[in-house]
């Protein structure tokens, strides 16, 4: 019994220490003084875990008493807001963020003898002589600037005066232009990528629920997909929703993850 009895004290202060560690979730809404403030940024200080607010200024994030949730968003003053007993109440709790004024360089005004009619004042205005290709009227100027794999391919299958070139058949007969049209669409395939990555990363992780360790992954599982085609990258809306589809799918392949 003497023995027993030191380990149940020691278990009741675990159990203690562990619902002390305990967090659950904490709702509140973001706004200013004139309306709610959706995509900004609330990061718990303590368990470095992060969310977004909704088009609504909404969010939800795991915390607990004494936890101090920072708020940041571009043109307000970072907030820190610690959690407290009552803010996991029915009350409906708001965080106020305060804009940042914006102060403009300070502009120096000098004399001048313009009249405010252009006829006249143009003849005032000095302006230096701009040069480059389209002004020396250069071949080509103006074209956009290809890629490399596209400048290999331009010039392995490009004719003159209407003649078929002889690189264009060797390089048919040899294989090579094969190749080079291979390089143009692995080229094109990157930019596409890099674009889904640049511009959708934030939802894909924070509204779609990958982890972050399979972006990467997922955004190659959705570009690599028979049904996808460039022109989703020129619409929003649209790429939204297809990228909503395959993350179903894409969970649905990994299980273990995302049950």
């Amino acid at each position: 019994m003497k023995n027993i009895l030191p380990s149940i004290i020691c278990l009741f202060f675990i159990i203690i220490a562990t619902a002390q560690e305990s967090r659950k979730f904490f709702y509140a809404t973001i706004q200013d003084e004139v309306s709610t403030i959706s995509n900004a940024h609330i990061i718990n200080l303590n368990t470095k875990q992060g969310t977004f607010t909704d088009n609504n200024g909404d969010f939800r994030i795991l915390a607990k008493p004494n936890d101090t949730l920072q708020v940041t968003f571009v043109g307000y003053e970072t907030k820190n807001f610690v959690v407290g007993v009552n803010h996991f109440g029915i009350q409906e709790n708001s965080i106020l963020l305060k804009k940042v004024p914006i102060e403009l360089d300070e502009v120096e005004v000098k004399k001048h003898n313009l009249l405010g009619y252009i006829s006249s004042d143009s003849k005032h205005i000095k302006s230096e002589k701009v040069i480059n290709a389209e002004t020396l009227k250069l071949p080509y100027a103006g074209s956009r600037i290809l890629t490399p794999a596209e400048r290999r391919l331009h010039t392995a299958t490009t004719s003159y005066g209407g003649i078929i070139p002889v690189d264009l058949l060797l390089n048919w007969m040899s294989g090579r232009l094969k190749k080079l049209k291979k390089l143009k669409a692995i080229e094109d395939k990157e930019k596409r990528i890099e674009n889904i990555r640049s511009n959708y990363h934030i939802l894909i992780q924070h509204e779609l629920n990958i982890l972050k360790e399979d972006i990467d992954r997922f955004i190659y599982f959705a570009e690599s997909a028979d049904n996808f085609t460039p022109f989703y990258l020129h619409n929003e809306v649209t790429m939204v929703e297809f990228l909503q589809k395959k993350s179903d799918e894409f969970k649905k392949l990994n299980p273990k993850k995302y049950n």
